[in-house]
């Protein structure tokens, strides 16, 4: 009787997948087989992988970082430009020439030679009032107080670190793929259990009816066993309900638009693991450290470059004239040289700039500080989830065959009438419960290990390591 109590209690862990199961709307009526995607773990990891949305996204956010990476190395190079202009003015460009032309007249007159009123000109055009400018320019940097080198480590930093974000999203995406993907098994499992418990239940109830017809039990223990059909009938249309919604989680994180079915059953758990090898793996590998890391350094360099704006700029520089036909900017037509330039004074805005940078890089010390200190918990965190399934796990799997043994005694004793139907029904529910417990055990099992590879940035290994299991 202390063992019909034990296994008779309510699973906490089945309660848990209850929860779980509601996370998503529901997909409606069962597909058809052919309209149902079936996949094991790794096709649904390479599924993941190719066609989740926040990935996707996050792939995208790395091109942005390669890109401005590349900016950055640009900058070192000269910059050539072509230009070209067309002008029209209010009226031609002229020189007055009337002084010079006033005294050779008056020289000539002086021999006796006398020109024609308007032979030479008073007035000389240089440019008519319409013209064109076709130049080249380029300007080659020297020095700009270390900008340019700052901002070359901040974008190579930056590209890292996206790398690293990258690498946790990917590794927080496959803990939730492993908790949906055999939450549907979990689901899956419970609807047929639920099935089971109902045939057998609907036997109970038929034998029960016959033996009040034939006056070997009384009515009530015959009204027990049809209420006892009634419920797991209810239990029966929930266990489809939870089911729908945990496949349509589980294709909302794989971005299908078909139903998406997990195959195989839940592998038994590994052993436990060496906690020491794992939190030193945590501190060295965490994507979370190594992005924090990186940007610590970008932001570093960010600061370098904002102290390099209270320096001066030096740079070459060269023009050429590609068009001389009309007024020219340069005559000759090229023109080379050595520019500087030194911002004296600003209002403080480089001093304020500087002193955001440097905050900033205060700011994510401070952060990967408690990071670097945290990181430790958190692995101990997924090794007290990891302990206590195991425990459960091994508990119910103790059990489960105890259980069984159990209900066909129930089952036998009232049929010789030395039991009750309520006894039989009770053992029926906790032959289910402790079944559902040891697959909820195993599943809180799998979603504490892939927390630990996230933790440890081990997370590809993940795969490996559950078809091993499965293996065994």
């Amino acid at each position: 009787m202390a063992l019909t109590r034990l296994i008779s209690q309510p699973c906490g862990l089945a309660t848990a997948f209850l929860t779980f199961a509601l996370l998503l709307p529901g997909i409606g009526a069962q597909a058809q087989p052919d309209d149902v995607l079936v996949q094991d773990f790794r096709a649904a990891l390479e599924q993941l992988e190719a066609a989740n949305e926040s990935l996707l996204a996050a792939r995208s956010t790395l091109e942005q970082s390669r890109a401005e990476r590349g900016e950055a190395d640009a900058r070192r190079w000269p910059t050539v430009e072509i230009s070209g202009r067309y002008t029209h003015m209010d009226g031609p460009l002229e020189a007055d020439v009337s002084p010079v032309t006033d005294l050779l007249e008056a020289g000539l007159g002086q021999i006796g030679v006398t020109l024609p009123p308007g032979l030479i000109p008073s007035e000389f055009r240089i440019q008519d009032r319409n013209f064109f400018n076709l130049s080249l320019q380029a300007v080659q940097p020297l020095y700009l107080g270390g900008r340019i080198q700052a901002g070359r480590a901040a974008a190579g930093h930056g590209f890292k670190a996206s790398e690293a974000a990258l690498e946790r999203q990917r590794a927080e995406l496959t803990v939730t793929l492993v908790e949906r993907f055999y939450g549907q098994v979990l689901a899956r499992e419970n609807l047929d259990l639920r099935k089971r418990s109902l045939d057998n239940l609907r036997k109970h109830d038929y034998n029960a009816r016959r033996l009040e017809e034939e006056g070997q039990i009384a009515r009530v223990e015959r009204l027990r066993a049809g209420v006892a059909v009634a419920e797991a009938e209810g239990e029966r249309v929930v266990a489809e309900e939870q089911l729908r919604l945990a496949s349509a989680a589980l294709a909302a994180l794989l971005a299908s638009d078909r139903p998406v079915s997990a195959r195989g059953a839940i592998p038994p758990p590994p052993a436990e693991l060496d906690r020491a090898v794992w939190q030193s793996l945590a501190r060295d590998n965490n994507p979370a450290l190594k992005e924090a890391r990186q940007r610590l350094a970008q932001a570093r360099a960010g600061a370098r470059a904002a102290r390099g704006e209270s320096h001066p700029v030096v740079a070459l520089f060269g023009a050429r004239e590609l068009y001389t036909d009309d007024l020219t900017l340069i005559e000759p037509e090229w023109a080379v040289g050595i520019q500087a330039s030194w911002t004296l004074f600003d209002g403080g805005q480089r001093r304020a700039r500087t002193g955001r940078a440097e905050a900033l890089v205060d700011e994510i010390a401070w952060r990967l500080a408690s990071g670097e200190r945290n990181v430790s918990l958190l692995v101990d965190q997924q090794f007290d989830q990891l302990t206590g399934a195991l425990a459960r796990q091994q508990t119910y799997a103790a059990t489960a065959e105890l259980a069984e043994e159990a209900l066909i005694a129930q089952q036998r004793a009232f049929e010789e009438g030395l039991g009750t139907s309520l006894e039989v029904v009770e053992a029926e529910l906790a032959r289910s419960r402790v079944t559902l417990a040891e697959l909820a055990a195993r599943r809180d099992a799998w979603v504490a290990v892939a927390g630990l590879y996230a933790a440890a940035g081990k997370i590809d290994q993940l795969v490996t390591r559950i078809e091993g299991q499965s293996s065994d």
